[in-house]
C-alpha cells in the first residue's frame, strides 16, 4: 500500500510504535482504521501505522481509508538576548574612605580656628594701632600748629611723644599675622592699609619730623623780617638743606598715604586715612613753602651777589586785566640781606617805544594791540604776569640801560595792609589814615581833592615811604607775613625771577601770577577787566562773580556757567561822583564806566556763548597762549548793574575744584561757586 506523502519507495515500510514515556517522540503516528494486517518479519503484536507528514491534510471524517492524530511539539522558547551580568556592588564608605574623611574634617576645622585666631590676633593689634596713630596724629597737628605760630618751646617733647607713637603702631601692625591678612579677600585692603599709615607716620617721626625745628625757624616770620633794613640771611643759609630734607621726605609720605588702595574697607581706617592725608596735606604747605623760603630768599636778597628789582606799583582807579594801571615804578638794590631804594620814576616817564622792545607775540598784538609793549602804564592789560614782568624789563633796560634781575608787583590794598601791620604813622596826605580809609583815599578820595598830578605824587610818595617803612621792620613780624600772604592770595602781590631756577621755584605759586588753564585736575577760569577809558573810574567800580555747574559731556568736559556782574556805585550816598577831569577825555556822559569783560576758559575747554542782561550777543573767540578767550564791550551808567554770562565747557578729566582768578580791583570780587 501507499503511504501518503512518502512515495512509493517506502510505501511497505513498517512503522513501530516507540514505547510511551517522558521522552516518547511527538512525530506524527497513524493508526490504521480497519484490521491490522501484518508485514513481513514483523511481530504479531507490532501495529503498522502509515506515516503522513504533518501538513498533509486529513481525510474528512466518515471518509473510507485512513485517519490521522496531528501531535505537534511546541517550539522552544527564543533565546533571551545576551546581557552582561552585573557586577558585584562595591561598598563605598570603605576603612580608608572613612579615615580620609575625618582627616579632612579635622584639617578644614584646624584651619578655621587657626583663621579664626589670626583674625582675633590681627583685631587686637589694630585696635593698638589705632589707638597709636590716633595719638601720632594728634601729634602731627600740634607740629603744624607750632610751624605755624613759630613756636618752639615745647617742640622736643612734641616730637619725643609722637615718636613713641609711631613705634608702638607700626610694631602693632608687623608679623606673620599681618601679612597673612593682607592677603584674605575682604579684608585685605583695609589691614593693609593700617599697616602703611603706622609705616608712614612711623618714618616720618623717626626722620624729618625731629627735624622740624628748622623748618619752624624758617616759617618763623621773625627770621627774614628785616631790621635796620638788613635781612639776616644767616639762619636761612644753614638750615636750608635740612628744610629741603624735611620737605621731601613728607612728600614721600604723602604720596604713599595717596598710593593706598581705596578698596571697600571699614568706615573707621577709612575715615583715619582721609584725616591723614590732610593732616599731610597741611604739613606738606608748611614744608614746602620753608623749603622754597630757604632756597629763594639767600640767593634773591643778594647772598651771592648784588641784585635789582623793578617794582610795578598798580593804581586800582583805572582797571586793567592784571590790576591797575601802573603808576609808579621803583627800583630796589639788594646786596647782602640789605635792601635800599635806589630809583623812582612814574610809569608816565618810560615810554612811549615804537616798536615795543621786546617781541609781541601775534596773538598778544591782535588782542592788545602795540600799547601793551609800549606804553609801561599799559603793561598790565594782559593777566599773565611772567609775561608782564619780561615786557617791564625789556621797557626799563631800553629807557635806562639797566638790566634787572626780578620785577615786583604791589598795589595800594597791598602796601595799606602791610603798613597797617607796620604799625608807622605816615606824614603828609593820607596821614593817620590806615588800612580800607587808607585804599579809599589812595584810589578814589584823592581825585576829589587833588589835582591829577599832583595826585599822582601823593601816590608815588606814599609808595617810597611803604617801603622805606617796611625795610626798617619796625612792626611786628607775623602780622607782616600775614598782610603778606592775604595779599599774594588776592593776586596782589606778584614776584618774577630772571634766573631760571628761580622762576622755576616760584612757577605754580600765589605769587607766580602765570596765565594757566589747569592745576592738576583743577580747571581754572579767568575773569578780568579791562578799562576803555583813561578815567579813575575804578573805585566807583564793584565786581561779583557767580559759577555754576550746569552739568557733564560724554567725553569727561564740565559745562559751567559763570556770571560777572558790574555794579556802578556812581551817584550812590557817599561815594560822590568824579570831577569832570576823571571822567575820562571825550566823555560824553559824565560818570559813564567803560570796561571790557573778559575771560578765559579751562585749559582744553572752550567759550561757547555769552548773554548780557539775558540776551545772547554774538562773540568771537580767541586763543590766548593756547587758552579759549571771550570778551564782551558794555557801558555801566551810574547806578546800574549789567551782567554777562558765559557759557564754558572745561578740559576733559579736570574733576577737581573750580579755581576762579580775579581782577583785584579796589574792593575784593564777591565770588561764588557751585553747582
Amino acid at each position: 500500500m501507499t503511504h501518503p506523502g512518502w512515495g512509493d519507495k517506502w510505501a511497505d515500510a513498517p512503522v513501530f510504535s516507540p514505547v510511551s514515556g517522558p521522552a516518547q517522540s511527538t512525530q506524527t503516528d497513524s493508526v490504521e482504521a480497519g484490521s491490522a494486517q501484518a508485514g513481513d518479519g514483523v511481530d504479531e503484536g507490532a501495529k503498522v501505522l502509515p506515516l503522513r507528514k504533518p501538513w498533509t491534510s486529513d481525510p474528512a471524517p466518515g471518509a473510507g481509508g485512513l485517519a490521522t492524530v496531528t501531535r505537534v511539539r511546541p517550539a522552544p522558547p527564543a533565546p533571551a538576548p545576551w546581557k552582561k551580568p552585573p557586577l558585584p556592588r562595591r561598598v563605598y564608605w570603605t576603612r580608608r574612605r572613612r579615615r580620609n574623611l575625618k582627616l579632612v574634617l579635622l584639617s578644614v576645622t584646624g584651619l578655621l580656628v587657626a583663621l579664626a585666631v589670626l583674625m582675633a590676633w590681627v583685631v587686637l593689634d589694630a585696635v593698638r594701632a589705632r589707638d597709636a596713630l590716633a595719638q601720632a596724629a594728634r601729634g602731627v597737628s600740634t607740629l603744624q600748629a607750632d610751624a605755624v605760630a613759630g613756636r618752639t618751646e615745647h617742640l622736643d617733647t612734641t616730637v619725643a611723644k609722637l615718636q613713641d607713637h609711631a613705634s608702638d603702631a607700626q610694631a602693632a601692625t608687623v608679623g606673620p599675622h599681618w601679612t597673612l591678612a593682607s592677603r584674605l579677600p575682604g579684608v585685605g585692603p583695609t589691614v593693609e592699609a593700617v599697616a602703611t599709615m603706622a609705616a608712614v607716620v612711623d618714618r616720618l617721626a623717626q626722620g624729618p619730623l625731629p627735624q622740624l625745628a628748622s623748618v619752624v625757624e624758617v616759617a618763623d616770620p621773625a627770621t627774614f623780617a628785616p631790621h635796620g633794613g638788613r635781612v639776616d640771611l644767616a639762619p636761612l643759609e644753614g638750615v636750608a638743606p635740612d628744610v629741603r630734607r624735611a620737605d621731601q621726605s613728607v612728600g614721600y609720605a604723602q604720596q604713599r598715604v595717596e598710593d593706598i588702595d581705596r578698596s571697600p574697607m571699614l568706615p573707621q581706617v577709612s575715615a583715619a586715612l582721609s584725616a591723614l592725608e590732610g593732616q599731610l596735606g597741611d604739613l606738606r604747605r608748611s614744608t614746602a613753602t620753608a623749603a622754597r623760603a630757604a632756597q629763594l630768599i639767600p640767593p634773591m636778597l643778594g647772598a651771592d651777589e648784588p641784585r635789582d628789582y623793578l617794582v610795578l606799583v598798580q593804581n586800582n582807579a583805572e582797571p586793567r586785566a592784571l590790576g591797575g594801571v601802573v603808576g609808579t615804578v621803583l627800583v630796589l638794590h639788594a646786596d647782602r640781606g640789605r635792601i635800599e631804594l635806589t630809583d623812582q620814576v612814574h610809569a608816565s616817564q618810560v615810554g612811549p617805544f615804537r616798536p615795543p622792545p621786546g617781541t609781541l607775540t601775534e596773538g598778544e598784538e591782535a588782542m592788545f594791540d602795540d600799547a601793551v609793549g609800549g606804553w609801561m602804564q599799559n603793561v598790565t592789560s594782559t593777566p599773565d604776569f611772567p609775561r608782564v614782568a619780561e615786557m617791564a624789563r625789556a621797557m626799563w633796560e631800553h629807557e635806562t640801560g639797566q638790566l634787572v634781575d626780578g620785577v615786583l608787583s604791589v598795589d595800594p590794598t597791598a602796601l595799606a595792609g602791610l603798613l597797617e601791620a607796620d604799625g608807622s604813622a605816615r606824614a603828609g596826605a593820607g596821614a593817620g589814615l590806615l588800612g580800607e580809609e587808607l585804599v579809599s583815599y589812595l584810589v578814589g578820595g584823592i581825585y576829589l581833592t587833588e589835582t591829577p598830578d599832583d595826585a599822582d605824587l601823593i601816590f608815588a610818595d606814599f609808595a617810597a615811604s611803604a617801603f622805606a617803612s617796611l625795610s626798617e621792620g619796625s612792626g611786628e613780624p607775623g602780622g607782616m607775613v600775614e598782610a603778606l600772604a592775604a595779599a599774594a592770595r588776592e593776586g596782589r602781590l606778584l614776584l618774577w625771577s630772571a634766573h631760571q631756577g628761580e622762576a622755576h621755584l616760584l612757577e605754580g605759586t600765589v605769587l607766580d601770577g602765570g596765565l594757566r588753564g589747569v592745576n592738576g585736575s583743577r580747571p581754572v577760569v579767568g575773569v578780568f577787566t579791562q578799562g576803555l577809558q583813561a578815567a579813575k573810574v575804578g573805585y566807583y567800580l564793584d565786581t561779583a562773580v557767580d559759577v555754576v555747574e550746569r552739568g557733564a559731556r560724554p567725553g569727561g568736559a564740565r559745562e559751567l556757567e559763570v556770571t560777572v556782574a558790574y555794579t556802578s556805585r556812581v551817584g550812590e550816598p557817599g561815594a560822590g561822583s568824579p570831577p569832570d577831569h576823571l571822567a575820562g577825555q571825550d566823555e560824553s556822559e559824565p560818570g559813564l564806566i567803560r570796561l571790557r569783560s573778559i575771560v578765559y576758559a579751562p585749559a582744553g575747554g572752550a567759550v561757547l556763548d555769552a548773554f548780557e542782561n539775558s540776551e545772547k550777543t554774538g562773540i568771537s573767540p580767541q586763543r590766548h597762549d593756547g587758552l579759549s578767550r571771550a570778551f564782551e564791550d558794555i557801558e555801566i551808567h551810574p547806578g546800574e548793574t549789567v551782567s554777562v554770562t558765559y557759557a564754558i565747557i572745561t578740559g576733559k578729566h579736570q574733576d577737581g575744584d573750580v579755581i576762579l582768578r580775579t581782577t583785584p580791583g579796589t574792593r575784593p570780587a564777591e565770588v561764588s561757586v557751585g553747582k
